[in-house]
């Protein structure tokens, strides 16, 4: 089996797109606010990722039309794509389905981060180029995108109250 390792680069970048897209649609102040809400944007962001990487495809080589493209792909790699990205997005999508402090949540992102994309380029097994220099640098792009979209977005969630405390029932 032949592998072009020259398209790697774009599978890495890719695979970025997916952690930050798929973390930055639950770490954002309505997501916090409404896990619904949260359920809703990682649903329609899940469709974008399936349809940009049919316009990847479309431009890394295959030069059908975008809807072909997604009309002849085989129904596993939807899975796949599925799948990777719910992966990809647990690190988000448990900070505030736990309601994680903000401090927590950029400590998770950014520790999944460092975890998954710096041996990245290692992990393709190219025997000529372990890609440990775009590895790294993809893995401070990630981060400093994480890094800004929660300073940007996100905020710690707010706490309710489940139960009412004795002394507030006696009045």
């Amino acid at each position: 089996m032949h592998i072009d390792f020259t398209l790697a680069p774009w599978g890495m970048a890719f695979a970025g797109l997916m952690y930050v897209l798929g973390n930055g649609t639950w770490t954002n102040h309505l997501a916090r606010r409404n896990a619904w809400l949260g359920w809703l944007m990682w649903s329609v962001s899940a469709a974008a990722i399936i349809i940009l990487g049919a316009v990847v495809s479309h431009h890394l080589g295959n030069k059908a039309d975008v809807s072909t493209i997604l009309g002849s792909m085989n129904k596993e790699n939807y899975w796949i794509i599925l799948t990777l990205y719910a992966l990809m997005s647990i690190p988000g999508a448990a900070a505030v389905l736990f309601r994680q402090s903000l401090s927590w949540t950029r400590l998770g992102l950014l520790a999944t981060a460092l975890i998954v994309f710096i041996p990245l380029g290692a992990q393709l097994h190219d025997p000529n180029d372990a890609r440990l220099g775009i590895s790294i640098g993809m893995t401070l792009a990630i981060c400093g995108l994480m890094w800004v979209w929660s300073i940007m977005l996100d905020h710690d969630p707010e706490h309710h109250r489940k139960t009412v405390p004795v002394d507030e029932m006696a009045k």
